[in-house]
Order: structure tokens, then C-alpha cells, then sequence
């Protein structure tokens, strides 16, 4: 370190001081392009980078794990909403089900009713010619009667056939009548009388059905 005097102002001597880095500064020649080193990292600094630097490493591991978090929180939430949408089909589908099953749960007991119906109306085709006849005949009907509401009650109709347009879902066609007053197709006669459940056909009309008269 390095004293100057100088006079003042008024004759005082005043003292500077200089520190060597000061004086080799002013000293080094003009223009020279080495300045003093500056001094080394400190442990404490070093330490600061490390902690920085760990610091970061950290927060893009936490960062990672939270994109993992909610792609597997996205998944789960779409898993969950299709297996809700699984099971509210499901439920529709047994609701449907067991509504089917109620539905037509007499389809057996009809289809075997059918041919005692036929025998019935059979039966009452015959012509009697005694009162005793007569009257064992009307009972025969209101008995047929009977029968008939009862399966109307559980959703058995008969299909309409006389005179209807032919329909393949309804009816059978077992022969045919050419005809040159009625169009094709129309039914004119029916041989067994068909029956529904529920709007599901058990057993179509057997009809006879209309073609065109050869010319």
C-alpha cells in the first residue's frame, strides 16, 4: 500500500491511500489487456449452485410426476364413466328382459291352447236338431266365450284375415283363388284362425288368397 501528499487549498497535506491491485492497475502499461483475476468461488457460494441446481432437478422430477398423476387421473375418470355407462346398458337390458319374460311368459300355455280353441269352434260348426242338442251347443259357446275373454285378458287377440290384404308377417297363404273381381293378394277364405301374444304373432292365419285370373 501506497501513501501520496499533496498540498490543499490552503497549504493541508492530504493522504490517499491505495491498495496494490489499485496501484498495479495504474502502474500496468497503457492498453495491456490483462486485468487482476477475480478472486475464487467461496465454499459457501459453490454450495448455493449445488443447492440451485438440485433444487431444479427437483421441481422437473415433481413436475414429471404430476403429468404422470393426471394422465392416470385422466384414465381412471374415463375408466370409471364407461364402466357407468356398462352398467346403467346393463340394468336397461335386464329391465328389458324381465319385461320380455313377463311379456310372454304364457307363450307356451297359448301355443298349446290354440288347437283346443280350434276343436271348440269345430265342435260348434256341427248342426243339431234337438232341443237337447241345442241346448248342450250354447253351452259349448259361452264356455268358447269364457276361454276367449280370458285370453284376451292376458293379451292374446286373434289376427284379422277375411278380406285383408295379404301379409307374410300375419298370415299363411295355403291356397289360392284366381280371381278377375278382386285384386291379388286379397284374402277370401281362412282355414285356421290365427292368433298374437302380446303383439307377437304364435301362430298365423292359414288363408286362401287371390291371384290373377288366367285370360
Amino acid at each position: 500500500m501506497s501513501k501520496s501528499q499533496a498540498d490543499g487549498p490552503k497549504g493541508a497535506r492530504r493522504i490517499e491511500i491505495s491498495s496494490p491491485e489499485e496501484e498495479e492497475l495504474r502502474d500496468a502499461p497503457e492498453g495491456c489487456p490483462f486485468t487482476p483475476e477475480a478472486a475464487p468461488a467461496t465454499p459457501e457460494a459453490a454450495a448455493t449452485e449445488e443447492e440451485e441446481q438440485a433444487t431444479e432437478e427437483e421441481m422437473a422430477k415433481l413436475q414429471d410426476v404430476l403429468t404422470e398423476l393426471e394422465q392416470k387421473c385422466a384414465f381412471a375418470e374415463d375408466q370409471h364413466l364407461r364402466v357407468v355407462a356398462e352398467l346403467q346398458n346393463y340394468k336397461r337390458r335386464v329391465q328389458q328382459e324381465r319385461e320380455q319374460l313377463v311379456k310372454f311368459a304364457l307363450e307356451g300355455v297359448v301355443t298349446e291352447l290354440i288347437p283346443v280353441l280350434d276343436n271348440f269352434e269345430r265342435a260348434m260348426d256341427v248342426k243339431v236338431d234337438s232341443p237337447g242338442a241345442e241346448c248342450l251347443m250354447a253351452g259349448v259357446r259361452m264356455i268358447y266365450a269364457q276361454l276367449q275373454t280370458v285370453l284376451a285378458g292376458h293379451g292374446v287377440a286373434r289376427i284379422e284375415a277375411l278380406g285383408q290384404d295379404f301379409d307374410p308377417h300375419l298370415h299363411d297363404a295355403v291356397e289360392k283363388e284366381p280371381s278377375a273381381a278382386l285384386p291379388p293378394n286379397v284374402i277370401v277364405a281362412e282355414r285356421a284362425k290365427g292368433y298374437q301374444l302380446n303383439g307377437r304373432v304364435i301362430r298365423p292365419a292359414k288363408v286362401r288368397v287371390t291371384v290373377a285370373a288366367e285370360t
